[in-house]
């Protein structure tokens, strides 16, 4: 037995057993498929790949091919067609193609118009597998009318065959045909059916919207915008316009300029038009501010039955010019006597809202609270004479704001009793209380010498005729005895404002002090004249012809006056700029010639202002228009316009034809690979403006 188990023991030393060989065999076998598996899955994720990488290069190439034309292309009327006619979506487009000459422009007529030579039809024909088609047909058929256009694009799409394309032919014309690639394909094209949408559940100023491109020449045009109908949660069509563009140079317009009919510069430069519907200027300050000008115009249609169709708001765009209506795109160069102002005083009559306008500076130009530390106390006047100082601009610390041509005074009793206040003088201060020989002149009170002025109250002088220059300082003395040097009753307590002690304010008695005495504030009116320069405005256009200067103002003529001059130059700095034209200035708002100026790039212009009589009747400036031939050219439309809870969607047009926002297309191409359908997809937007860019 012992024997027995020696053996079996040096025969399992001896080999492999039974159980071993199987165990061996089978991870063998296991490590043989799993290479043979990973080996399969690495040819065919290889083969996949290489699918993906032929449909994005088939995809990319076409897509490259349909945009290169489309931006030698043009939409319009007559110009593109899509197909089916009446779908949201489309499968085939055709448009017309102009070729570009040597010196890389597009071609054009003896009337300016780009000739379009080609006509390019893409549309995909379906079968095993389907074909992505560019058909080309030249010289494209000008005479051919829009119905003919689609019929031809319709008889390319049903052709069975390269050959049948033939057929499609109009008069004249040749046709090539050629397959880009074949494959399952998708293509959809949608078109520049631009609108917008002006719901918003509380009254907005929607955010500028450029709203397409087109080619547009010199001189006046319609720009239309249509009232189509509303979101659901509005209730109403209304339509906000607070500005707009549409010129070469991208001069705004403000929109509530058109009211009332020939306030401002007198058509066609501004005026407006309403089919179905009434129009009005709203003030949209409560509303934020970021309305241009404070306002809008405001169109609600006046339809009745089915709906807004036909309710049209007609502008008339002059192509080009400059309207500098806010005098704040750029802000004014030089504003001396003069500034931007916001005139309520039109609240009154049509259009009904304030306007924005330069007008002559006047009011308040000194005050005791801006050259002291603001604390007004009592001072018991024990002193004969006071000298109050009113520091200018050459002097620390300067607080004359404006200038003017006359001048009153406030005066003001401490709060625990009267004042008698007499004899009060204003002059050019000399030195110390000291005036300049011959410039005191005496300032009343309702005609008297002296008022009495009741505790904590205040009375203002008469006003005086007296120039007042911001770069001089002045004196004002008063007395507070009377004729008999005797001290009235209870009438001496004035108002006091401290200031620093570096500071000499007044003068009591002859002595320097450092606080002023019962003299509050200073206020002017307008002086003689005022000068506003206007920025530089860039026109675009490299050689302008100058065409008219006009205006609008009020001018309380003999007691006020407004003149303009106007020049232009070639640098954006005027360096070197021409004489200004005319020399003496234009007289007059309207019918001004501007031919005589150089053509210079840059234009400029600059208004004088005249006041006389009491100068309460001051010249405004609301608009200054300056217009020049405009070159044949793309222009955009942009547009501010407002949202709100009553408003309705729009669409534009600019003499019946659309803007150009692009035609957006959407590629799909699919062929079976090893793991299923493999797919490669683009979509892209093009805004074909007939520059190949």
């Amino acid at each position: 037995m012992q024997g027995r188990k020696h053996a079996a023991g040096l025969l399992a030393k001896a080999g492999f057993t039974l159980v071993e060989v199987m165990v061996a065999s089978a991870i063998s076998v296991m490590v043989i498929a799993g290479a043979t598996t990973g080996l399969v899955n690495v040819l065919r994720a290889w083969r996949a790949a290489g699918i993906r990488s032929e449909l994005h290069m088939d995809l990319e190439m076409s897509m490259e091919r349909m945009q290169y034309d489309l931006r030698l292309s043009s939409v319009g009327i007559g110009l593109m067609a899509f197909y089916p006619a009446s779908a949201a979506e489309y499968t085939a487009i055709s448009f017309p193609l102009a070729t570009p000459g040597n010196d890389g422009l597009l071609q054009r007529d003896a009337s300016g118009n780009i000739i379009w030579d080609t006509t390019v039809i893409y549309h995909v024909r379906p079968g095993s597998p389907d074909e992505l088609i560019r058909s080309t047909f030249s010289p494209r058929n000008q005479a051919a009318t829009p119905d003919q256009i689609y019929a031809q694009l319709v008889s390319v799409v049903d052709s069975a065959s390269l050959e049948d394309v033939q057929n499609a032919a109009m008069a004249g014309e040749d046709v090539t045909s050629r397959t880009l690639f074949r494959n399952l394909v998708n293509m959809v094209f949608r078109p520049p059916d631009m609108s917008f949408d002006g719901y918003a559940p509380q009254y907005e100023r929607a955010r500028t919207l450029n709203w397409g491109s087109m080619v547009l020449g010199n001189g006046t045009h319609d720009l239309t915008f249509t009232v189509q109908r509303k979101n659901a949660d509005s209730t109403g069509y209304n339509v906000g316009v607070d500005r707009f563009a549409v010129s070469f140079s991208g001069s705004p317009q403000e929109g509530e300029i058109v009211l009332p009919a020939n306030t401002h510069p007198a058509s066609p430069y501004f005026s407006a038009s309403v089919s179905g519907g009434s129009l009005a200027a709203q003030d949209m300050s409560t509303y934020g501010a970021s309305w241009s000008g404070r306002s809008q115009l405001t169109f609600t249609p006046n339809f009745a039955g089915a709906g807004p169709a036909g309710s049209k708001l007609t502008f008339k765009v002059q192509n080009d010019l400059w309207c500098d209506t806010n005098f704040d795109n750029p802000p004014g160069a030089i504003a001396s006597n003069c500034s931007r102002q916001i005139d309520m005083s039109f609240l009154g009559q049509s259009p009904y809202i304030p306007d924005i306008i330069i007008g002559m500076d006047e009011g308040l130009s000194w005050s005791a609270e801006n050259v002291t530390d603001g604390v007004a106390n009592s001072l018991t006047v024990t002193n004969i004479a006071t000298v109050n100082v009113i520091h200018g601009g050459t002097n620390v610390p300067s607080a004359i704001f404006l200038n003017g041509a006359f001048a009153r005074f406030q005066f003001s009793a401490g709060l625990n009793n009267n004042l008698h206040v007499r004899n009060v003088q204003l002059g050019e201060r000399l030195a110390d209380d000291q005036f300049v020989a011959g410039t005191a002149q005496p300032l009343t009170f309702g005609g008297s010498a002296y008022a009495l002025i009741g505790a904590g109250a205040s009375v203002w002088t008469d006003w005086l005729r007296y120039g007042i220059d911001r770069d001089k300082s002045y004196l004002v003395r008063w007395e507070r005895r009377d004729a008999g040097n005797a001290i009235p009753v209870g009438q001496t307590d004035a108002r006091m404002w401290s200031g620093s002690a570096a500071n000499t304010l007044s003068y009591l008695d002859g002595v320097p002090d450092h606080r002023l005495v019962a003299m509050g504030a200073m206020e002017v009116r307008a002086p003689s004249n005022g000068v506003y320069r206007s920025a530089v405005f860039d026109t675009r256009n490299a050689s302008p012809v100058y065409k008219t200067l006009t205006w609008t103002h009020v001018e309380p003529f003999p007691y006020g006056d407004v003149d303009i001059r106007v020049r232009s130059a070639s640098n954006p700095d005027m360096s070197d700029a021409g004489w200004w034209y005319p020399m003496g200035y234009f007289q007059g708002n309207t019918g001004n010639d501007l031919s005589p100026i150089n053509g210079g790039r840059y234009v400029q212009y600059e208004v004088l202002f005249s006041v006389a009589g009491d100068h309460t009747r001051l010249p405004k400036v609301r608009d200054v228009t300056i217009t020049w031939e405009a070159p044949t050219g793309i222009v955009d439309l942009t547009v501010d316009l407002a949202r709100g809870p009553d408003y309705g969607i729009i669409t534009a047009d600019i003499n019946g034809q659309s803007f150009i926002k692009g035609v957006e297309a959407e590629l799909e191409i699919f062929r079976e690979g090893p793991y299923g359908m493999e797919r490669a997809a683009g979509i892209m937007e093009v805004r074909p403006l007939n520059t190949g860019r």
